[in-house]
């Protein structure tokens, strides 16, 4: 019978041992660390470093394909000191100086990572169903995006939102009818900037303004700049947390025996996230049921006036309207 080449071979060395000493077990260790770091060491001499080299050596055996250049980084680790504090600047400075501007490899832990400085190489990875299908955060998961657009595995469900954003958020129609909403934001901005005195932070104004274009066209709630109010304050602290949830680095992501340990409190704190954005988003649906002859022509009246295979169910809507406030951050203020 054909034995794979990462079987369980301790096992069988402890088999041969007749007695379990004290100093059997201690050899039997030793043995066991040894190989292990001879194994990770062999892995990480590859370019990209030990996932990449772990690739290369099992699962490519009798192919000529070329190797990817990149950083080899930390045995085990990677280079997951690339991904903290102005990772886009520490990427782009190794990839010139690997000279992998259209390609470069790299690992984080377990984790194969390729990244491209080339705007057409990008947009055929981007145009793939296998950056479609790509490895899910542990974050995203936890906190609902594998229900929206952005997360969601390739296949009938992701197909139906890009039909739903495509048809009802992007489209140059529906862009164009929420032109005024823009710019009457974009003009109460203007005047809350001229009427400050001395010193302020101007990216405080933008992501207050930003969140009240998303309310209006997504949720359909109407709120002035000047004033506070406390749904859009609440909303604007969970979209912050969740987002800086989901843009961390998290271990275990990348290196699965470190899984259940949740060193970083990302998944504690995402449980503790999810039950807050349900009850607020769930309200605003709830609201706009009840207000069924009043529809506003706002996303959430969209989605819930779907039927047939498009209907989404309540916790697919709670999904998608979660992840799709940040998507209306990204649309220009104004005209």
């Amino acid at each position: 019978m054909e034995t794979k080449t990462d079987c369980f071979w301790v096992l069988f060395l402890a088999s041969k041992c007749k007695t379990f000493s004290s100093s059997n077990t201690i050899l039997l260790l030793l043995s066991l660390c040894m190989a292990w770091l001879a194994m990770a060491l062999w892995y990480w001499f590859y370019p990209g470093g030990p996932a990449w080299g772990k690739y290369y050596r099992l699962r490519q055996k009798g192919t000529t394909k070329t190797i990817i250049p990149g950083p080899r980084g930390f045995p085990v680790l990677g280079s997951m000191d690339l991904m903290i504090n102005l990772a886009h600047r520490k990427l782009c400075s190794a990839a010139i100086c690997f000279s992998a501007k259209r390609l470069m490899a790299f690992s984080l832990g377990d984790t194969r990572v390729i990244i491209t400085c080339n705007p057409d190489v990008a947009k055929e990875i981007l145009n793939s169903s296998v950056f479609a299908d790509r490895p899910m955060k542990q974050s995203a998961y936890s906190l609902m995006f594998n229900r929206a657009i952005g997360f969601a595995p390739y296949g009938v469900y992701w197909r139906t939102l890009r039909r739903i954003a495509a048809t009802h958020l992007f489209s140059p129609k529906q862009i164009i009818s929420t032109a005024s909403q823009r710019l009457d934001i974009a003009s109460q901005m203007v005047s809350m900037i001229a009427s400050r005195g001395g010193e302020f932070t101007v990216r405080d104004i933008l992501k207050k303004a930003s969140l009240n274009n998303m309310m209006r066209s997504v949720f359909g709630c109407n709120y002035q700049l000047s004033s506070s109010n406390c749904e859009t304050e609440e909303l604007s602290r969970l979209v912050e947390e969740g987002y800086e949830l989901l843009g961390k680095l998290n271990w275990s992501d990348h290196l699965p025996w470190l899984g259940g340990l949740d060193l970083q409190k990302i998944r504690h704190r995402c449980s503790g996230l999810v039950p807050k954005v349900n009850k607020l988003v769930k309200g605003i649906i709830e609201e706009h049921k009840l207000k069924s002859g009043e529809r506003n022509h706002d996303f959430v009246d969209v989605l819930l006036s779907l039927s047939g295979p498009d209907r989404l169910s309540d916790n697919d809507m709670i999904a998608v309207l979660w992840v799709s406030n940040k998507a209306f951050e990204l649309l220009p203020l104004g005209n």
